[in-house]
């Protein structure tokens, strides 16, 4: 096993466990708590190398740096203006944005929408979460 693809396992490997939707600087911090011959750049270079092929999802928000998760399929983030953490949000979008997001895993990420030819899609909310919410009142 070549070191790149040990590095990547690493990588890869930690990602999945981070389950707050970590920005590569998180990420950086954890694999080099154990690993600390693994450099920031080498981090930063799997983490959208994982992204591009992907084994994780990149996640871009407004007014922050990229994330990264795990979950790859099509789901719906919510970002706090107060303390900045990143939540997952299941639920079902309308009827016909829900029936273009299956349309569109199962055809293999592609779906010709009017005239668009969509590749992917990236929904996302922003405002309290709970605690920062409960804390202000």
């Amino acid at each position: 096993m070549s070191r790149n693809t040990i590095q990547q396992d690493i990588i890869f490997s930690t990602v999945k466990k981070m389950t707050n939707h970590p920005s590569s600087d998180e990420v950086f911090k954890a694999v080099h708590e154990e690993y600390p011959s693994i450099g920031r750049a080498t981090v930063y270079r799997v983490l959208n190398k994982l992204a591009d092929n992907g084994k994780i999802k990149k996640v871009n928000l407004p007014d922050t740096a990229s994330r990264f998760d795990f979950r790859t399929d099509n789901h719906v983030h919510f970002r706090c203006v107060k303390c900045n953490k990143v939540f997952d949000i299941d639920f079902k979008q309308s009827e016909e944005v829900q029936k273009a997001l299956e349309h569109l895993e199962k055809a293999g990420n592609e779906l010709r929408f009017k005239e668009f030819k969509i590749q992917g899609s990236d929904f996302s909310f922003q405002g309290l979460c709970k605690d920062c919410s409960d804390a202000n009142e």
